[in-house]
């Protein structure tokens, strides 16, 4: 951090700073008005975006997400130097357990609630329908990069662990994800394609279990707005559904109660539900893992990796058997019966 940035925060912001701490991306600031996290933006947009969006959720009702702390002539961005900073006050809460079913029960809450309010926002011209969602798109990519990486290895032998398990599977994952990609057109998604632009859908796109925070009262907060964009709001629940999965077993039991209590604040139909097991056929733990240890994406270490994906080889009976059984899902309410249709 800039050594003359903080004098000038104290400035803009009437306070003083006692301590910085650096913490994932951002920085932890100690001050006289409490505890803020501090983050730098390189695009003055994007730093509007998400502080005009912070307060368009609070309007419409959703006030479990971040909270902007303006400077003393009323601004939420503070530009010093060649970024644009923002200050967030600091939620005092513990990350989210994907392993725990309570805390995956609050995190799908939480998403429904912000899918609730993240609606009516006008589409922008730029934000062009190709047909598929962007989620496709992204996971076509993912499996492209796959490909590339699985023959380098070939050529040159694997040189670790790792790389051993990414030749023993990966036969099997080009087969799962290619499969997927082929039969997606039967999927119902043009239609929500088309319904996410006529309400102004939002989605968050990165619901790992560190952007949900739950506090000693029972209140679960959605952090990290960086990632929101128009989009259809399946894309986070595949998303949550897959990451939590993997830390549940692959137990149908987890997947219907943390549905449930996302459909008990924002509807479900049959058809929604149905499409989201339909999606998790996609084997998207593996493929993030690797292709983002791979490419040099933030956050993500070798040895993180390599427990996943041993991970997700130790429970593969266990997931083949949680995607067979989707005629499971309807066998309790709210959903009443429901014929699976493979």
């Amino acid at each position: 951090m800039n050594k003359g940035l903080i004098p000038a925060i104290e400035k803009a912001f009437r306070c003083e700073v006692h301590g910085v701490k650096p913490k994932r991306n951002v920085n932890l600031l100690k001050t006289d008005r409490g505890h803020w996290i501090i983050k730098g933006y390189k695009q003055l947009e994007k730093a509007v975006w998400v502080t005009e969006l912070a307060d368009a959720l609070r309007q419409k009702g959703f006030v479990h997400t971040v909270h902007y702390v303006s400077d003393a002539e009323g601004a939420k961005i503070f530009p010093y130097e060649d970024r644009y900073y923002t200050i967030m006050k600091l939620i005092d809460g513990e990350e989210a357990d994907n392993a725990s079913l309570y805390d995956v029960k609050k995190t799908a809450e939480t998403l429904a609630r912000f899918h609730v309010a993240a609606q009516g926002f006008p589409v922008s011209h730029s934000y062009a329908y190709e047909g598929k969602p962007n989620l496709l798109d992204k996971w076509e990519s993912r499996l492209e990069y796959f490909e590339r990486l699985t023959w380098m290895i070939e050529q040159n032998g694997p040189q670790n662990k790792l790389e051993q398990i990414i030749a023993h599977s990966a036969d099997e994952v080009l087969r799962d994800g290619q499969q997927l990609l082929q039969s997606a057109y039967k999927l119902p998604l043009t239609p929500e394609m088309f319904l996410a632009m006529e309400r102004g859908t939002l989605a968050h796109r990165d619901v790992a279990s560190h952007n949900f925070l739950l506090t000693q009262r029972g209140n679960c907060y959605l952090i990290d707005l960086d990632t929101v964009g128009h989009d259809i709001q399946l894309v986070d629940l595949v998303q949550l559904m897959s990451r939590m999965l993997l830390m549940q077993d692959y137990r149908m039991e987890s997947f219907v109660e943390a549905m449930e209590a996302y459909s008990n604040i924002n509807y479900l139909s049959d058809t929604q539900i149905w499409t989201v097991h339909q999606l998790l056929r996609y084997p998207d733990n593996f493929l993030r893992e690797v292709t983002g240890l791979y490419s040099r994406r933030p956050g993500y270490h070798m040895r993180g990796v390599l427990q996943l994906v041993m991970l997700e080889g130790k429970l593969a009976q266990n997931r083949q058997k949680f995607l067979n059984d989707g005629e499971r899902i309807f066998q309790r309410s709210p959903w009443g019966e429901y014929h699976f249709v493979g």
